[in-house]
C-alpha cells in the first residue's frame, strides 16, 4: 500500500519592509525608537515629556506620469524612522495606490525634521507621513 504524505500548510511570512526590519534590529540591540506622530500636533506626547520635532523640510511628491494616466489618486502613507538629528533614515509605504507609493517614499526620504526630544535628549522616532495625491 502506498503511504499518503500529509502536508501541513505553510504560512509564508510577509516580507518585512526596511522600516520594520530596522525596528526589529534596534529592539534586538535594546535601542529605543519611540513611536510618535510626526506631522500632526500631539498633545498627549508632550504630556509624556516628548517634544516632537517639527518638519523643517517636507517636500511634496512628484506625481508619476503613469499614475496620472491611469487616474490613480488617493492617500499614501509612508512609515519613516527619523534619527536623532532629524534626518529620515528609512522609509517604506504602508498603504496607498501601488502606482503612487514609490513617489511617496521618495518624498519622505527627502524630508527633514527638527530633532525630537525626550526629557531634553534627542531620540530616534518612528512615525507616518501622509501624502494625498489628487489629479488636477
Amino acid at each position: 500500500a502506498l503511504a499518503q504524505e500529509t502536508q501541513t500548510p505553510t504560512t509564508e511570512a510577509k516580507p518585512k519592509n526596511i522600516v520594520d526590519q530596522m525596528l526589529e534590529d534596534a529592539a534586538k540591540r535594546g535601542e529605543p525608537i519611540i513611536g510618535t506622530c510626526i506631522t500632526e500636533d500631539c498633545a498627549k506626547d508632550a504630556a509624556a515629556g516628548l517634544l516632537n520635532g517639527r518638519a523643517l523640510r517636507l517636500p511634496k511628491p512628484t506625481y508619476p506620469m503613469i499614475a496620472r494616466r491611469a487616474g490613480a489618486e488617493g492617500e499614501v502613507e509612508v512609515k519613516v524612522i527619523i534619527d536623532e538629528e532629524g534626518m529620515v533614515i528609512a522609509a517604506a509605504s504602508i498603504s496607498g495606490h501601488p502606482l503612487l507609493q514609490a513617489a511617496g517614499v521618495s518624498a519622505a526620504r527627502d524630508a527633514q525634521f527638527a530633532p525630537t526630544l525626550l526629557h531634553g535628549i534627542a531620540v530616534k522616532v518612528v512615525g507616518v507621513i501622509k501624502y494625498n495625491f489628487v489629479i488636477q
